[in-house]
């Protein structure tokens, strides 16, 4: 907070400073004219052939000043918050507790300097700031700062503890019951350009600075196969949050002559200040199902290692407004891995080099066809130890090699228009990528993984219609085909094919609507798991996939008077997926097919009315419906066990509800107020331990001159 003090004290001294520059800049003064009637009058003469004494002509005329425009507003208020059980669910992203409320802002244009300054305070925790400042293109100034709260829910460990395999129990452990939770993000950015005199180059330097702060929750596991008989332990804890990420940037960008150069250098550092967890773990003998034994005691887990990223980009393109444009890049970087683990020796070894090389043609012979081809390239080359050392482990511990990746995208596209009522756009994306080191971490018999392909190729196309057949209607229409190799993860598909509506109509500014519908359809039949060895013997199992995607919104508008307009709208997002699951509940495992589904709806309704000059009306009803379904084959796992519980267990079914009314009136044409209530529900029907309710009651003074 000492440092967003002294962000913001920066930023109002800059402001000040700018005001300052502002006010003494003088107007520019044209230059001096002889007057048209007197020159007319000297050449009458001289037609005449009058002789014509030489006169002294008063040329100082008097100064033309360009007139500086300033608007200034402010208003300021108060907010009140009335709770009602888990109020967080019910308005994540607001800072629950009644404060003040300012707003302000100036804007100054003027021949030569332009300058916007404006603010909003809601609370300590929702707030930003932004401020501009241009001279004559030479000098530009930008600095912002803002600040969200997000409200984080906490989950409910299982209840009662389980049994186990082998003797085993499963317990559950809350170490901070009846904990809230909540994560505060603020940004502050600041950036400079500067011309250089009658140079063709630019300067340009910039800072960006993100802080989370705040409390989440933790949840840990204490888990094994051995010893038999031994508890293993789902914790949930509370974990504090102060992470910082810093970067800069430094910029250089030439114009010389059929070309611009533009070179760039940033560097980013992210910084955990919080200290990490640690926490009492019982001893894991060696034996045939443990694989990395170790001894107990406390032992530091879930780290949230500091990094360090800094590159070097070199960009290079033509004019951006000829027939024929080129442009290309290249980006070298460095991640490194700034651990600081204890317990753990060698993860702070650990880096990435990326490598992205970029090049663009576009191609526009005439008004009515154009052209483009893309083409990106990336490489990562991934560094770690051989092995790292633990103390709580009698031996050093194999580490596998990194994944080095490399992926070539290609793109191009094309755009005709035959006339002013149609355009076909057409597109296709290739996916190339390559991955090395593979062979450490495919081990078939010794782990259950579906292993990661050496190669894959994604090929995408795309084809899109445009039309505007009659006067107030646009039509939209597109269909695009994805064809995979080799799929890189069970949820993955090999094919999938989409499709897309939209269309628009406006009459006379008396009504219109809006409909859009999207559909898709991804399979995938080639992807297998294999079991652990512990079961003998292993066994394979398919995971074929079968997806489908639904997405619809339609709205209607209507103005039945002058004055009022009403809008009703509707949403649908569906999707469900037909999959294979598997179950490491029986030996070696049972594959049983599943269907999930995931549903959402949304309707709502407002209005505006403006009553007369002075007062404007303002309502809006919103309810969202959502649901989620996992509904696998009846199978029993054990003599107690079966689906049906996984089932029943995973139903969700939520009702959001939300009210907002607003009022504006004017005392006159610099002198506003405005009264705004809020209502906000949240309802879980299969259980209420989120249930909340949030009403809020926000009132406003403004003056504006």
């Amino acid at each position: 907070m000492i440092a967003q003090i002294k962000f913001v004290r920066r930023l109002l001294l800059a402001a000040l400073l700018v005001i300052v520059t502002a006010i003494s800049l003088r107007a520019e003064v044209a230059e001096p004219a002889v007057s048209d009637s007197v020159v007319e009058e000297l050449q009458l003469a001289e037609d005449n052939g009058e002789i014509v004494e030489p006169v002294s002509v008063d040329t100082a005329l008097p100064e033309s000043k360009v007139e500086t425009h300033t608007i200034m507003g402010a208003s300021a208020g108060y907010r009140f918050f009335s709770l009602d059980e888990d109020a967080g669910r019910a308005a994540q992203f607001e800072y629950l507790h009644s404060s003040p409320v300012f707003n302000a802002g100036i804007n100054s244009l003027g021949m030569d300097s332009k300058f916007v300054l404006e603010g909003m305070y809601l609370n300590e925790k929702d707030y930003h700031g932004d401020l501009y400042y241009d001279y004559k293109g030479a000098y530009r100034l930008h600095l912002r700062t803002e600040s969200l709260f997000h409200n984080l829910f906490a989950e409910r460990l299982f209840t009662p503890d389980a049994p186990g395999l082998f003797g085993s129990n499963y317990l559950a452990r809350d170490l901070n019951p009846g904990a809230r939770y909540g994560l505060s993000a603020e940004q502050d950015q600041a950036e400079f350009r500067y011309k250089l005199n009658d140079y063709p180059i630019h300067l340009n330097l910039g800072y960006w600075r993100q802080v989370k702060s705040g409390n989440a929750q933790l949840i840990f596991a204490d888990h094994a196969f051995e010893p038999l008989g031994v508890d293993n332990t789902v914790y949930a804890a509370s974990r504090r949050i102060d992470r910082q990420t810093h970067e800069g940037n430094l910029g250089l960008d030439a114009h010389l002559g059929p070309v611009d150069i533009i070179y760039g250098f940033k560097i980013r550092q992210f910084d955990n200040r919080a200290d990490t967890p640690r926490d009492f773990f019982i001893s894991r003998p060696e034996s045939a199902n443990e694989f990395i034994p170790r001894i107990g005691g406390y032992q530091q887990h879930n780290e949230d290692p500091d990094s360090r990223y800094y590159s070097h980009t070199v960009k290079i393109h033509t004019s951006l407004t000829g027939g024929i444009v080129g442009a290309a890049s290249y980006t070298i970087g460095k991640r490194d891995n700034r651990s600081s683990l204890t317990d753990i020796g060698g993860a702070n070894r650990t880096s990435d080099t990326l490598q992205n090389v970029a090049g663009d043609f576009v191609y526009t012979p005439c008004m009515w066809f154009s052209a483009a081809l893309k083409y990106r390239r990336q490489e990562v080359d991934r560094d770690n130890p051989a092995t790292i050392t633990s103390i709580f482990a009698a031996t050093p511990l194999a580490v596998r090699p990194a994944i080095d990746t490399s992926r070539d995208v290609i793109t191009a596209t094309f755009s005709l228009r035959p006339n002013s009522l149609v355009t076909f756009k057409g597109e296709y994306k290739g996916e190339f990528t390559k991955r090395d080191n593979l062979a450490f971490w495919v081990r078939p018999g010794i782990s259950a993984t579906v292993g990661l392909p050496e190669n894959s190729m994604v090929n995408r196309g795309t084809f899109t219609i445009l039309s505007r057949p009659v006067k107030g209607l646009r039509l939209k229409a597109l269909y695009g085909y994805t064809a995979t190799n080799h799929p890189g993860y069970g949820n993955s598909f090999d094919k999938k094919h989409e499709g897309q509506l939209l269309a628009t109509y406006a009459y006379q500014s008396r009504w219109g609507a809006t409909a859009y519908y999207r559909v898709t359809r991804e399979n995938n039949d080639s992807k297998s798991i294999t079991t652990l060895s512990l079961f003998n013997p292993s066994v394979t199992y398919a995971m074929p996939l079968q997806k489908r995607v639904n997405n619809a919104t339609a709205s209607v508008w209507v103005s039945p008077l002058d004055r009022l307009t009403l809008t009703a709208s509707y949403s649908l997002l569906r999707w469900k997926a037909d999959q294979t699951v598997l179950f490491s509940g029986t030996q070696p495992g049972s594959n049983v097919g599943a269907t999930d589904t995931n549903q959402s709806q949304m309707f709502s309704v407002n209005s505006t009315y403006r009553y007369n000059d002075r007062l404007d009306l303002s309502l809006v009803l919103q309810q969202i419906h959502s649901r989620a379904d996992f509904d696998p084959i009846f199978m029993s796992l054990s003599p107690t066990e079966s689906t049906l519980g996984v089932r029943d267990g995973s139903k969700i079914k939520l009702v959001e509800s939300s009210v907002a009314a607003r009022a504006d009136y004017s005392f006159s044409k610099n002198l506003t107020c405005s009264v705004e209530y809020s209502y906000r529900d949240y309802d879980d029907r299969y259980s209420s331990l989120y249930d909340g309710t949030v009403q809020i009651v926000t009132a406003l003074v403004g003056a504006k001159w």
